[in-house]
């Protein structure tokens, strides 16, 4: 079997956002394994409080909402899932909220 490999994701990484996003959504070659698959979030050091991660096995997806509305700044969205084979990916997506400095 083939790793679960990162198709898309909602932020994108580097995106600079005019509002906060209400989900922080991943999409996969495989649906995401419920036991490992997390997605948390850091505002530079901090971390940032966010939802459970929901499994969506019909888009091969997984998401959180944040526990409140995300202030301007800069966030990296770590995450961390495994598909059919059981290996375990990770990553990190940074992307901003507010305008984008020079």
């Amino acid at each position: 079997m083939f790793h679960c490999e990162l198709i898309r994701s909602l932020p994108s990484a580097g995106v600079t956002l005019k509002t906060p996003p209400a989900r922080l959504q991943l999409w996969f070659s495989q649906v995401p394994a419920q036991d490992v698959s997390t997605i948390s979030l850091k505002a530079g050091a901090k971390a940032v409080a966010v939802g459970k991660t929901v499994i969506v096995p019909a888009e091969k997806s997984m998401y959180v909402e944040p526990a409140s509305p995300l202030a301007a700044g800069s966030y990296t969205l770590h995450w961390r899932g495994a598909g059919d084979d059981g290996h375990v990916q990770q990553g990190d997506i940074a992307f901003t909220i507010g305008t984008k400095q020079p």
